[in-house]
């Protein structure tokens, strides 16, 4: 291997080094010694085929940015804080840990939550990328990481569940003793996004014929979204439903029977003509296969609500709370709601009883004052 750097001290710790890649580009790492132990540091920096003058601009770059690595690691070295005395968090990186903890939580059953720590750790790489290691998220780096959910585009309750996850995920690295504390604790109270009162945005009837009636960009989220706001089911249970979980209960009528991905309890959910209407013709497998991920279904979600004139901020979830907010519209008891929706407690359920009665308040409002 081609030695990059080197200094005329023979004793130098430290080689940036190389390694070739199938697309003709280079990876970078750092090759040291420690206490007789060799050891070798990816770096995440590579350098790509000198093609054109942007290419050698852009190698030049990477090539200083490596360099800068290694100065940190050579004084580290020399202050006794490398090697098996340096804290694993100046190696791990934050993404990398983000894909343990969520194959952690996938593997205990909690697959809602796994994939909530996927989406943020997107926004994580959209914001700075895949480089950066969990002793280099400061402060200023959660501040910053707040203000990049902000201009995403996100609604209130997203942007504050993204944000919790990353404290979640910061906060194990501190009991694994990967960094000394959670940096997020000299953050600004003030700067963090806070849980809002829930207030489970739903679609009226006209607002969902008219996205009945408006193309989107993306047909089977389309016909997804739609039998979600007939059957009532989360997004994870939607990716997850199988042909074989539908089931002909007699006379022709189909009935949902299978366990919530997120709180593991059964659920039998009998579909009405408007549920069937948007079920795709059967096959083996999955009922909905190819629902995009989330980010990538949040905007066109968003853009086909636009282009329906439908002005809210349509999230998948809307799809559940529209189902329970259209049963108790047309007369449906809180007990049948929830056992519909899977819920634990009836007092969950109830959220969507008070939605209807503030909907009748305003509707009642409507009638003009008589003098």
């Amino acid at each position: 291997m081609r030695r990059l750097y080197t200094t005329s001290d023979a004793k130098e710790a430290v080689t940036l080094r190389k390694r070739a890649m199938k697309d003709g580009g280079y990876s970078l790492y750092l090759d040291y010694t420690v206490a007789g132990v060799r050891q070798r540091e990816f770096l995440k920096m590579y350098l790509v085929p000198e093609r054109t003058a942007i290419d050698r601009i852009q190698n030049q770059e990477t090539l200083k940015t490596a360099n800068a690595a290694k100065a940190m690691l050579i004084v580290e070295i020399q202050n006794g804080r490398a090697g098996f005395g340096r804290r694993k968090g100046d190696r791990i990186l934050l993404t990398d840990y983000m894909d343990e903890r969520a194959e952690y939580y996938r593997k205990r059953g909690s697959m809602n939550y796994a994939q909530t720590v996927l989406n943020c750790k997107a926004y994580c790489v959209s914001f700075k990328g895949d480089g950066i290691r969990l002793s280099q998220v400061t402060p200023e780096y959660i501040v910053g990481f707040i203000g990049h959910l902000n201009e995403s585009e996100l609604g209130d309750g997203t942007i504050y569940t993204y944000f919790n996850a990353l404290l979640i995920v910061l906060n194990q690295a501190v009991r694994e003793k990967l960094i000394e504390e959670n940096p997020a604790r000299h953050v600004d109270p003030s700067a963090k996004p806070r849980q809002k009162e829930s207030t489970r945005a739903f679609l009226t009837l006209e607002e969902v014929r008219a996205l009945m009636e408006t193309p989107c960009e993306d047909d089977i989220l389309k016909v997804a979204f739609l039998f979600a706001c007939f059957t009532g089911l989360r997004i994870s249970d939607m990716r997850s439903l199988d042909w074989n979980q539908i089931v002909d209960v007699g006379d022709g009528r189909l009935q949902i029977q299978k366990v919530q991905t997120k709180t593991r309890r059964m659920v039998f959910v009998p579909l009405s003509e408007n549920a069937v209407r948007w079920m795709p013709r059967r096959t083996d497998g999955p009922v909905f296969p190819g629902i995009p991920v989330t980010p990538t279904l949040e905007r066109k979600l968003d853009r086909w609500a636009t282009d329906a004139k439908v002005g809210k901020h349509v999230t998948f979830h809307v799809a559940r709370h529209t189902y329970a907010t259209l049963l108790l519209t047309y007369g449906a008891d809180l007990y049948t709601v929830s056992q519909l929706l899977g819920h634990k407690n009836i007092e969950t359920t109830q959220i969507y009883g008070k939605i209807i009665d503030e909907a009748k308040r305003k509707t009642v409002n409507l009638i003009p004052e008589l003098k």
